[in-house]
């Protein structure tokens, strides 16, 4: 039985729609309720595929470039996993790089899917994407609150982790306050890009994320700089006065306090050799002691053998034993973890994953993907932000809905 041409035009915009929708209510359910965003990340990648197979002849090749970058960023996960761990008795399945990578290698069907069909439905899509980010970042910020007023000691969201939720919120919240100032110039989107900066800035404050706490303004004026020169002086001015003024105020509360702890930190390592425990001398033992890893270990090896090298380097010069607390988790640093495990090829391809998106943003004037990128970077210096399941989806998912909501602004479909 032949189906209609226009039964296919239905259930192509069906497919369409419940997967952007569903990618959107992933973005939003990650602060809120993980298992339900892990739920709707699944059912999202099972749309993009039965739209992938029903339309198998119309093979497009529009953002070949960004989706082969998740992927060979996903393959470098799990071919490293396959490599090191297949046929061995610690072969662990759920393994964190190896989820991340998987997850990264769905992103991209799902990418695949959105990109080829989006020129089709270019009104409703900037309607979903528009509403869907308000939506979330309302819902995110209000559960932020909730914590912030609740028993919470730091707002962490339904991560529990507070690191981990300062960055994708940060990213999220940036989506959204770009997302308004590049609609139009009108004092009540500004006044609303300045109330969306205000609100998010004091939840992110509440996370104790130092580094985000620091980078958000910067990055948001960065972006701003670079992509919205447009917009004139005096707007550029307001901006860096408000910025300013905010900054002035919590200084002596919050800013001042962290750098002060921070110097604290580093003077305690220098002057216990990496011995003593903190957040910061924890962070400096490890990235020395990776970097030794590295350098005996250029092209990777498993998490056990890097375990055995931190090992070797504090037994043989009495040093930086805090590297060996959290080693097992992550190096804290995006770079170094990727580079100390999959070698110096792993490391190349994360850092074309993390700067392509940035040079293409720039070019194409898309304010969304370069303040998401940005934050992935500023969150890769301390943090690992690919080991988490949830915000590896929740980036990659940030990273096409971005791109769909530049090529529908700029009537680029096709590129």
């Amino acid at each position: 039985m032949q189906i209609s041409e226009n039964n296919k035009a239905r259930f192509r915009a069906a497919l369409y729609f419940l997967a952007l929708g569903g990618a959107l209510l992933s973005v939003m359910l990650t602060f809120m309720d993980v298992k339900s965003a892990k739920v709707s990340f699944y059912w999202t990648f099972y749309f993009s595929l039965a739209g992938v197979l029903f339309h198998y002849k119309q093979y497009d090749r529009s953002r070949l470039w960004l989706l082969g970058l998740l992927l060979a960023f996903g393959l470098t996960k799990v071919i490293w996993f396959y490599w090191e761990y297949l046929g061995k008795v610690n072969f662990n399945p759920y393994n964190d790089y190896l989820n991340a990578g998987k997850r990264l290698l769905l992103a991209g069907v799902i990418g695949y899917w959105l990109f080829g069909q989006m020129h089709r439905f270019q009104r409703r899509s900037l309607d979903f994407i528009r509403y869907g980010l308000l939506i979330g970042f309302a819902a995110a910020t209000i559960f932020g609150f909730y914590q912030y007023f609740g028993s919470a000691s730091r707002v962490e969201f339904a991560l529990n982790r507070a690191t981990i939720s300062a960055y994708g919120y940060a990213m999220l919240s940036m989506m959204v306050l770009f997302l308004l100032a590049a609609e139009r110039h009108t004092l009540i989107n500004i006044l609303a890009c300045l109330g969306i900066f205000l609100l998010s800035y004091f939840v992110l404050m509440q996370t104790g994320t130092r580094n985000m706490i620091v980078a958000y303004p910067l990055i948001i004026l960065a972006v701003g700089v670079v992509q919205f020169r447009h917009f004139g002086w005096k707007t550029l001015f307001a901006v860096i006065v408000t910025l300013g003024v905010l900054l002035s105020l919590s200084y002596k509360p919050v800013i001042k306090p962290r750098i002060d702890r921070t110097l604290s930190e580093y003077t305690i390592y220098e002057n216990n050799d990496g011995n003593e425990n903190g957040s910061l001398t924890t962070r400096l033992a490890m990235w020395k002691v990776g970097a030794y890893c590295l350098q005996q270990h250029p092209f990777g090896m498993n998490s056990e053998a890097r375990t055995a090298c931190f090992e070797h380097y504090v037994n043989t010069y009495h040093k930086d034993k805090v590297s060996l607390i959290y080693e097992k988790v992550h190096l804290h640093n995006e770079v170094l973890d990727t580079a100390s495990l999959q070698g110096i090829q792993g490391a190349v391809v994360l850092l074309l994953f993390y700067f392509a998106p940035i040079v293409y943003a720039l070019r194409r004037r898309n304010a969304l993907l370069l303040a998401v990128m940005l934050g992935v970077v500023v969150s890769g210096l301390t943090d690992v932000v690919f080991i988490s399941r949830e915000l590896t989806v929740c980036v990659a998912l940030m990273m096409i809905i971005a791109e769909i909501w530049r090529a529908q602004t700029r009537s680029d479909l096709r590129r």
